[in-house]
């Protein structure tokens, strides 16, 4: 079983390799910095207790801990201009509007094509949806990292904005 919970200084960022150094290195050096200042809040996925940590380790995955990263997310705040929409839905806006900005989402490369980054994504989703009911916020933006990447989130309702392909959005109403 995995749990998902705020990451922390406990958790090991360091053992974290997704395959993307970019994703990788903002978990390392930026993640804990940005949600000590409030930028945004990252959600990390990890083994529920060291049963399941030695369970992972028993099917062949290495260096699994409870403190190990198997995936994690961020979410912020943000404001969008409605031209950078997609122009079906840009219509309902006014000029600016408040999103939740999927920052990031990643998955260690060996738990990858397993349904984490879709429980992930989902989670996220859930968490974006709850908050919006109390601030406000029309959907949920993501700048991808590829058109891999660009290709997974449309799976899942995602649209392009105008004349920008790896940048989504996904409407909440």
């Amino acid at each position: 079983m995995i749990r998902l919970e705020q990451l922390t200084g406990g958790h090991d960022r360091n053992g974290f390799d997704c395959g993307v150094a970019a994703l990788d290195t903002w978990l390392r050096h930026t993640a804990l910095q940005h949600q000590a200042k409030g930028i945004s809040r990252t959600v990390v996925a990890v083994p529920e207790a060291q049963g399941v940590a030695d369970e992972w380790l028993d099917a062949g995955f290495q260096g699994i801990t409870v403190a190990s990263i198997l995936g994690f997310y961020a979410l912020s705040s943000a404001l969008v201009v409605i031209e950078d929409l997609p122009q079906q839905t840009s219509r309902r806006y006014p000029k600016r509007i408040p999103v939740t900005r999927l920052g990031r989402l990643a998955v260690r490369s060996d738990v990858q094509s397993q349904g984490l980054g879709r429980f992930l994504l989902a989670d996220a989703i859930m968490r974006a949806r709850q908050a919006a009911l109390r601030v406000g916020s029309a959907g949920i933006v993501v700048d991808t990292k590829s058109a891999a990447a660009a290709q997974f989130y449309q799976r899942y309702g995602f649209v392009a904005c105008a004349g920008q392909s790896r940048k989504l959005f996904l409407a909440m109403w």
